[in-house]
């Protein structure tokens, strides 16, 4: 295996980066709908970055635009970083697990659906202004 030491260090500079911005955005969710028991930290930073991956994965395949290093830092480390899978995932089970069936519904499809809207949206921006 050859191990390329500065898309190593692209990744996870970027993954550290992602995750503190994950973070900071689901306390700032959170702090706007304080009662709630629905995942909204983890929908707003999902939700965002499938805008922000459309709309950056519109420059770099629409337009040819970057280095396979800068996108290896913003895609896989800062995008992957700032969005959870698993999160959402784990979330989305609990709230079946505690008998909330329509609410564990919703969100699984708020943030598929909403989701692919987004990366569609991202894209559509950079063809229409970029």
């Amino acid at each position: 295996m050859n191990v390329d030491l500065i898309k190593i260090i692209a990744v996870g500079s970027g993954g550290f980066i992602g995750a503190v911005f994950r973070y900071l955005i689901s306390l700032f969710a959170l702090s706007q709908f304080p009662d709630t028991k629905f995942p909204v930290g983890t929908i707003t930073a999902n939700l965002l970055g499938c805008l922000i991956i459309g709309f950056l994965a519109g420059f770099f395949e629409i337009k040819s635009w970057g280095h396979p290093e800068l996108r290896l830092f913003i895609f896989v480390g800062i995008l992957g970083g700032f969005t959870t899978f698993s999160t959402f995932s784990h979330e989305t089970f609990l709230l079946f697990e505690n008998g909330k069936l329509l609410m564990s519904l919703a969100n699984l499809g708020i943030q598929v659906v909403f989701g692919l809207i987004f990366v569609w949206l991202g894209y559509q921006a950079v063809r229409l202004f970029g």
